[in-house]
């Protein structure tokens, strides 16, 4: 069986180009690239690079939607489309010269209670047919909390493990089906906590309660710093530096980890997760947005990642 990832709230990703940013005036795009993104979408294009059969689960509608479809066919992404009458989102990434990336999301479209509810039972459908599944992004616009929990609990029922890589109620809810992995950043795991980790001992220890709590793999995105991955029940806390890069490109950074984690699983051998993990993570900020490296420089950062063990 192939991969399922559910992205239930993708989007045409849009990125414009400018010399800087100014406040109160005018501010020229000097250039326009626009390809399908979205969480689900970005780690289904990295597994597909990664050469793990994966095929995605998505909403589609309007002119959006058809250039969302037409983009995933000349990439060679396998999808299967839930049809909706509303156009899919743009997001927009303002790239300056120098300086942070901005982005702007979209709040649309919105689903009907009805409307969820079909999209929800679709996603169990397929998901009692794939292994592994891949949970990942915001929800659909008003869909349920409990919408991706609902998706896990079929899942686990058809015995497959899923991924876990969202925020808020919805992961909350969804944990409590046990996810073989999950991928908060920083940010998403002090939300978690109900409390601020300035150090990384604190971080330490929020993804071990995590972990815990779900009975599996944390794997913690630490951005230019690296990951951590934690597995409590084994006693197994691994950590690893980030390689020097260039960096071009934030965007889909944290997805590419995801998939980077996912295409290691089957090794068994959790050094070797980490390892994928953070080499496909810094690959995606060495290019452009929607764009993938070369095979050579991939490898050449698995083979640059040192993994140690944190003591207890």
């Amino acid at each position: 069986m192939s991969a399922l990832v559910i992205a239930l709230n993708p989007a045409v990703d849009c990125e414009w180009r400018v010399d800087t940013v100014r406040a109160e005036e005018k501010n020229e795009i000097t250039g326009e690239v626009r390809w399908p993104g979205g969480k689900g979408i970005n780690v289904a294009r990295w597994l597909r690079w990664l050469e793990v059969p994966a095929r995605l689960f998505l909403p589609l509608g309007g002119d959006t939607g058809r250039e969302l479809a037409a983009g995933l066919k000349r990439e060679g992404i396998r999808f299967v489309r839930f049809p909706i009458a509303a156009p899919n989102r743009v997001n927009v990434v303002v790239t300056p010269a120098a300086g942070p990336q901005y982005r702007f999301n979209q709040t649309v479209p919105w689903f009907s209670q009805a409307q969820a509810r079909l999209l929800v039972d679709r996603a169990r459908q397929l998901v009692a047919r794939s292994c592994p599944v891949v949970i990942s992004g915001t929800l659909a616009f008003g869909a349920p909390d409990d919408s991706y929990a609902r998706i896990a609990e079929a899942a686990v029922r058809a015995g497959s493990r899923f991924f876990l890589d969202c925020d808020r109620n919805p992961f909350r809810l969804a944990l409590r089906q046990g996810p073989y992995l999950v991928k908060p950043n920083e940010h998403e795991l002090a939300q978690w906590a109900g409390r601020s980790l300035p150090t990384l001992g604190d971080r330490l220890n929020a993804a071990r309660e995590l972990s815990r709590e779900t009975g599996g793999w944390v794997l913690l995105s630490r951005a230019a710093k690296g990951a951590v991955l934690v597995r409590e029940r084994d006693g197994i806390r691994l950590r690893a530096a980030a390689p020097a890069v260039t960096v071009r490109n934030t965007v889909g950074a944290g997805d590419a980890m995801l998939a980077g984690a996912i295409a290691a699983a089957e090794a068994d051998d959790p050094g070797v997760l980490l390892r994928s993990a953070i080499a496909t993570g810094c690959a995606a900020t060495e290019v452009a947005p929607g764009k993938l490296p070369s095979r050579r420089r991939w490898r050449e950062l698995l083979g640059s990642v040192v993994v140690t063990e944190i003591p207890p």
